[in-house]
């Protein structure tokens, strides 16, 4: 009992949004490259949030009448138009590669190793489909993609992998709920029977995850790019695109699961520490899971690390009444000056 009881108390749970991404391109300071047109010149490669969406993904300086940022991916993606999408994932994955790179590898300090170096026994819950966490914890060795999505990933090894190192196990969950763009999932693969002059497509129950970090693959070393047998597993069967509403996503294999674990954790943990979250009431049916294990376990403390966290605490009592909330009007990088304190 009292093992347990201590078990809940180190072991910490974070839900991150979009807003955990928002100091990383301070702490990295300006980023360079060259052109053959313009010579040396400062990159643009900051997370980009929602709203930065609209002129990155769309080219639009102002949304039409009566449309969201989310209402204009919905339509594009009913045309069968993925490409709005594939821009922010181009723009992500630039992000993981400069930023978080940068961050993770350097031997300077930064808010973000700073946290993650504090809280040595903790799981993460994320929205975001990037991989600062990932890249931060690899470097740590307490993150491997194999099974620290929390359900088991092929993950291809190199012919140079470190003695040892295939047998590694993660001690931090990182547990995409909108997915990942460095997971793909095969509900499908092509086989041919004994016998059968032909291979045909069989389903694959239950279906097969594969970690496939694309641009990023250098943030993971030994690892290397794992390929589909299916072919190339496209950007809408990776993550739930930012459209109005996402319940009909929820239900994709890969991200079930990530729900199930999660909302394991966060029952048994009873605190969960959202940094950067906004809980947009669009968004109801992807958080509401998470908060209704919490409100179900013995502790039922949410934290909200947010430079808004007032106003969303007096929204979210109103909704989920059973919760003991803390508001903590910070962003991670004014967090970290006060230790982490909570």
């Amino acid at each position: 009992m009292l093992a347990s009881l201590l078990m809940r108390i180190l072991l910490n749970i974070f839900l991150l949004g979009a807003g955990f991404n928002c100091d990383a391109m301070h702490e990295a300071g300006p980023i360079y490259g060259n052109s053959i047109y313009v010579g040396r010149s400062q990159i643009d490669c900051g997370y980009p949030f929602l709203s930065d969406a609209l002129k990155l993904c769309f080219d639009l300086d102002k949304a039409p009448n009566d449309k969201s940022v989310e209402d204009l991916f919905s339509d594009a993606i009913r045309k069968d138009d993925f490409k709005p999408l594939e821009r922010l994932l181009d723009r992500l994955m630039e992000a993981d590669y400069r930023l978080a790179q940068k961050l993770a590898f350097s031997s300077t300090s930064n808010c973000y190793r700073q946290f993650f170096e504090k809280f040595t026994h903790a799981h993460f819950l994320t929205f975001n489909y990037g991989s600062l966490p990932e890249i931060f914890l690899f470097q740590l060795k307490r993150w491997f993609p194999h099974d620290g999505y929390g359900l088991p990933v092929e993950a291809v090894l190199g012919p140079l992998k470190p003695r040892g190192f295939a047998v590694l196990d993660s001690t931090s969950l990182v547990l995409h709920l909108h997915g990942s763009f460095c997971v793909y999932t095969s509900e499908f693969e092509i086989k041919r029977d004994p016998g059968e002059p032909v291979a045909w497509l069989h389903a694959l129950v239950p279906p097969r995850y594969a970690f496939d970090p694309n641009s990023i693959t250098s943030m993971f070393p030994p690892y290397r790019r794992a390929m589909s047998n299916t072919g190339y597993i496209p950007v809408k069967e990776r993550v739930i695109a930012p459209i109005p509403d996402k319940a009909e996503q929820l239900h994709l294999p890969f991200i079930m699961g990530s729900y199930s674990k999660a909302c394991s954790l966060v029952r048994e943990s009873g605190s969960l520490i959202a940094i950067g979250y906004s809980f947009n009431r669009r968004d109801s049916a992807s958080y509401g899971r998470v908060l209704q294990s919490l409100e179900g376990s013995a502790e039922r403390r949410l934290t909200l690390i947010s430079p808004t966290a007032g106003e969303l605490a007096l929204r979210i009592r109103h909704e989920y009444p059973n919760l003991r909330i803390t508001p903590i009007e910070k962003t991670l990088r004014r967090w970290a000056t006060d230790s982490f304190r909570y």
